[in-house]
C-alpha cells in the first residue's frame, strides 16, 4: 500500500449520526502504518477547493468520543455545484498535500462528486484512493439497503407523530386537521416511517402521502374529512416532494431553486392547510420539523449509531484492500433476524441516482404503508443512544 495522508470530507445535509462515521474512519486510519497524517476538509467542498484542511490525527481520546454523541457535521458542510475546473483544482490541492486516501461522506449528489474526483485522479495519473461513504436521512441512495442517518430521523418523526396523537386525543371538541411535513425530496422514506406508530398503537390512524404515488387534492380533502368524522381529529404526514397527476410539485408556484440548481422543496403543508380551510368547514394547522428531524440526537436509534460507526470503519478497510472509485454499502443478510454485512459498489452505479419507496408497499386507498415496509424499517429504529448531559441539557461538543 502506498504511504501518504488521509483526507475526510462531510457533504450535503447533516444527520444525527454522521460524526460516528467520521469517528470510524479516524480510528481505523490511526491504526494504519501507511497513513502519515489524517486531515478533515472544512465545510465540505469549500475546504476541498481552498485547501482548508484541519488536523484530525492530534485529536484526544475524549474529543473523539464526543464526536459520537454530537449531531451535525463536525467538519462542516456546504451545498455547491462543482465545475470541471473545480474538480481539477480539488485533485491538485490533494497532490500538493500528498493526500492518497480520500473519504467522502454524503448522499447521492456527493457520490457523484466523489466519482468525478476519482475519474480526474485517474486522468492525471495520480494514485488516489477514493471511497464514498453513505449517509442520508432521505434514504435515497441506490445499492445499499439503507443509509446511516435514516434510522434516527425515522425514529424521531415516528415519535413526534405519536406525541401529536396523544395531544390530539386529549382535546375534546376543539380539534382540527394536523399536517406534518417531512423532508425526503423525491423519496417518501421519511413520511413512510411515521406509519411505524401502528406497531405500538394500531388504533392511531395516520394518513401518509409519499411522492412515489400520485397526489390528488380532491381525494385528500375527502379523506381528511372522513377521518375527522370518524376519529374526531385527523393527522396526516406529507412528504415535501408530493406531485400531482402531471408530475408537478403540488405547491410549484412557491418553489425556488437551491444552491445546486434543484427545486428547493418544502412548504407544501402551509399550502394544503389553506386548501382545507378554504374548501371544508374544518380548521387545520401544520407542523414543520424542518432540520430538527435530522439533528435530534436525543431521539436517535442505537442501531443507526452503530451502523454509522461501522460503515466508516468498513470504508477504511475497503481502501486497504485496494478498492477505489467505490461506495461502501450495507447489505441485509436476513429479514427475519436483522443482520447486515458490508460490501463495495462502484460510484458510477450510485452517483446522482435515487432509490424510491416501492409503490407496492403503499396502500393508496387507506393512505397507509403495508406490512413489507414495517418489516424493512422497524429494525432500523431499534435501541436508544445515550447522550451525555450537562446541567440538564445535551453536552454537545464541536471540533
Amino acid at each position: 500500500m502506498i504511504k501518504g495522508n488521509c483526507l475526510i470530507s462531510q457533504s450535503g445535509g447533516p444527520t444525527a449520526v454522521i460524526n460516528n462515521t467520521l469517528y470510524g474512519i479516524i480510528k481505523e486510519a490511526q491504526l494504519a502504518d501507511n497513513i502519515e497524517h489524517i486531515y478533515g476538509a472544512l465545510y465540505g467542498i469549500q475546504g476541498l477547493l481552498n485547501n482548508q484542511y484541519v488536523k484530525l490525527h492530534n485529536l484526544t481520546k475524549d474529543q473523539l468520543e464526543f464526536l459520537r454523541k454530537t449531531p451535525g457535521a463536525a467538519l462542516g458542510t456546504w451545498r455547491y455545484k462543482v465545475t470541471e475546473e473545480d474538480i481539477r483544482r480539488i485533485v491538485l490541492n490533494m497532490k500538493k498535500e500528498n493526500i492518497r486516501y480520500f473519504f467522502y461522506i454524503g448522499g447521492n449528489g456527493s457520490m457523484y462528486v466523489a466519482n468525478l474526483i476519482h475519474e480526474e485522479a485517474k486522468r492525471c495519473k495520480y494514485d488516489l484512493t477514493v471511497i464514498g461513504v453513505p449517509k442520508s436521512i432521505d434514504n435515497d441512495l441506490l445499492h445499499t439497503d439503507h443509509s446511516p442517518g435514516y434510522g434516527s430521523a425515522a425514529k424521531f418523526l415516528a415519535t413526534s407523530v405519536l406525541d401529536i396523537h396523544m395531544d390530539a386525543r386529549s382535546m375534546a371538541n376543539s380539534n382540527r386537521i394536523t399536517l406534518l411535513e417531512t423532508m425526503g425530496r423525491d423519496a417518501g422514506w421519511l413520511a413512510a416511517a411515521c406509519s411505524l406508530t401502528t406497531k405500538v398503537h394500531p388504533n392511531f390512524r395516520t394518513l401518509i402521502y409519499i411522492p412515489e404515488v400520485e397526489f390528488s387534492v380532491e381525494r385528500f380533502l375527502t379523506k381528511v374529512q372522513d377521518v375527522y368524522k370518524e376519529d374526531g381529529y385527523c393527522i396526516s404526514v406529507i412528504s415535501e416532494g408530493i406531485r400531482d397527476q402531471n408530475n408537478e410539485i403540488i405547491n410549484k408556484s412557491t418553489v425556488q431553486k437551491d444552491a445546486v440548481g434543484r427545486p428547493q422543496l418544502g412548504g407544501v403543508t402551509p399550502y394544503l392547510t389553506q386548501l382545507i380551510e378554504d374548501n371544508t368547514p374544518l380548521k387545520a394547522r401544520y407542523v414543520f420539523p424542518g432540520i430538527w428531524q435530522r439533528s435530534s440526537m436525543g431521539i436517535s436509534s442505537q442501531v443507526d449509531v452503530e451502523e454509522a460507526l461501522e460503515v466508516g470503519k468498513q470504508a477504511f478497510q475497503q481502501a486497504l484492500l485496494g478498492h477505489s472509485g467505490t461506495m461502501t454499502s450495507i447489505k441485509r443478510q436476513d429479514c427475519i433476524e436483522y443482520k447486515t454485512e458490508y460490501t463495495s459498489i462502484p460510484l458510477a452505479e450510485v452517483a446522482g441516482k435515487e432509490r424510491l419507496v416501492p409503490v407496492e408497499w403503499y396502500d393508496s386507498e387507506n393512505c397507509q404503508m403495508k406490512k413489507p415496509f414495517e418489516t424493512y424499517a422497524l429494525p432500523l429504529i431499534q435501541g436508544e443512544a445515550y447522550v451525555e448531559m450537562n446541567s440538564g441539557l445535551p453536552n454537545y461538543q464541536y471540533l
